[in-house]
């Protein structure tokens, strides 16, 4: 089961990497939020302009055949008018027809103008909308009456007719940056609506096909065109495009700024990671070196004690003192290369040869440890020669020693041979020797192996001389091996260089 601190800081990154996800998005929301605002400012007062031209109804001098020079002036300014009452004859409908109107001597069209007049008359409004059940093109057309003192005007917004374009026109201007139309409310945000022919550019008329569901749009409420119709403003295509392509710049800067953090966060965690490791590794190492240095130690112990007894002649004291100074300058060697190790050091120490003299003396300086545990050594060492760093292969040769005396079984047999352009040194022991398992788990810090059949350990420690051991084996290029086979005992190869 994971443990509650990785819990917590699993569930922290996940937290940090969807807020990451999700910034980018959050922040193009906002952009084309502030784009979409600059742009409704900027072009406001053109959707103004459109209701005011819808609800304005200019002076008209008296006519009487209705294709006088002012009347057809009065109609050319205002393209959405199709019919007109002059109150004072409140039964005579003129009836437009292009640029002149005529008198409407009765159907249908006639007897529904007039129903809305009287309406609108009742109503006292001055701009008066239609409603459902008296408008037979409700939904289809925006339809408006408009009381004068004088004169009662209708007016008709009937989507992609010329009317409407002209009308545009006129209110937007020749040189506009926007287009406009009329949309039903319950069509604003619904997608994939089919576009008209009538709709397209340089109109400026659009569709509802093209006013729904825009990036870029400046949809209005008004009740001046009547129950359930919008007026909606958006930008000309090539406007739209940068105004997109803006947007997606910062979409993209900002996904790069995240990943950018995200990587930092990475980073960051990466070497605090490694920083742990490192100092994992150097409590590790040092640990290790304490442990090799507990035979050495044990070592120069012994003989200084028999120094010390006077057990000795003169000249065997004058032998072991040099053997002493020798031992004490190996001990600040491995010292010296343990602690440059700790500290990140990686160059190996200066090669010797490795003889079987050599050998016999690493041997031969564990003859106490030997008398002590009441075993036996056999050497078998050919007349063949390695090289390697000496100060690390010694302490590496006692820990192999070291353990096949404290943790196996009959006699410890030191063997070398030359195998190619190889030089080897196989030290094992005819003890009960371990299974599978145990042997997977050689060389891992404080693993130890426990005693058949037993609860605790043989030996006191840690587990950390194998451990230090492979990490001298990897910097100093050595092979290291080991072997077993249950009840046959146990065996630890290394590998050198050959001379």
């Amino acid at each position: 089961m994971m443990p509650l601190g990785a819990t917590l800081m699993v569930a922290a990154g996940l937290a940090f990497a969807w807020l990451l996800y999700q910034a980018p998005r959050y922040w193009a929301a906002n952009v084309a939020g502030d784009i979409g605002t600059a742009w409704t400012n900027e072009h406001w007062a053109g959707m103004v302009d459109v209701e005011r031209h819808w609800q304005n109804m200019p002076p008209l001098p008296r006519f009487l055949s209705g294709d006088e020079p002012p009347v057809v002036k009065y109609l050319e300014s205002q393209p959405l008018v199709v019919a007109l009452l002059d109150r004072r004859q409140p039964h005579q409908l003129w009836i437009r027809e292009g640029d002149r109107f005529r008198i409407c001597m009765g159907g249908e069209v006639s007897s529904i103008y007039l129903h809305w007049i009287d309406h609108a008359t009742q109503a006292s409004i001055q701009h008066w909308n239609p409603p459902k059940e008296l408008d037979p093109d409700f939904g289809r057309v925006a339809s408006v009456v408009l009381l004068g003192d004088e004169r009662t005007v209708i007016k008709r917004w009937r989507p992609g007719s010329p009317e409407v374009e002209k009308a545009l026109h006129l209110a937007l201007g020749p040189k506009s940056t926007m287009r406009a139309g009329l949309i039903r409310s319950e069509l604003v945000d619904r997608p994939n609506l089919p576009k008209e022919a009538w709709g397209e550019e340089p109109r400026l008329q659009a569709d509802p096909g093209r006013l729904a569901n825009r990036l870029i749009s400046l949809p209005t409420k008004s009740t001046a065109f009547g129950e359930g119709w919008d007026p909606v403003g958006i930008p000309f295509d090539a406007e739209a495009k940068t105004l997109r392509r803006s947007i997606q710049a910062q979409l993209w800067a900002a996904r790069v700024a995240a990943m950018m953090v995200g990587l930092a966060m990475l980073g960051g965690l990466w070497l605090r990671y490694r920083a742990r490791q490192r100092a994992i590794l150097a409590a590790d190492r040092m640990a290790s070196l304490t442990h090799s240095l507990k035979t050495p130690l044990a070592i120069l112990k012994f003989r200084c004690d028999s120094l010390r007894l006077g057990r000795l002649g003169r000249e065997e004291a004058d032998a072991e003192l040099m053997k002493l100074g020798g031992e004490v300058d190996d001990l600040t060697r491995l010292i010296e290369n343990a602690l440059s190790a700790i500290h990140g050091v990686s160059a190996t120490s200066p090669e010797g040869e490795v003889s079987p003299s050599w050998i016999a003396g690493v041997v031969d300086d564990l003859q106490p440890v030997f008398e002590a545990e009441g075993r036996a050594v056999d050497l078998k060492l050919s007349a063949d020669s390695g090289r390697a760093a000496l100060t690390s292969l010694r302490p590496a040769l006692q820990t192999l020693i070291e353990n096949a005396i404290f943790h196996g079984g009959g006699t410890v047999e030191v063997e070398s041979w030359k195998s190619r352009k190889r030089f080897i040194i196989r030290v094992s022991d005819g003890g009960k020797g371990l299974d599978g398992s145990q042997l997977e788990s050689l060389g891992k810090p404080f693993m130890r192996v426990r005693s058949t059949g037993g609860e605790g350990f043989k030996r006191d420690g840690q587990g950390l001389g194998l451990s230090f051991l492979f990490q001298v084996a990897e910097r100093e290029g050595w092979g290291l091996s080991f072997s077993t086979e249950a009840g046959h005992g146990f065996s630890a190869t290394l590998e050198m260089r050959a001379v």
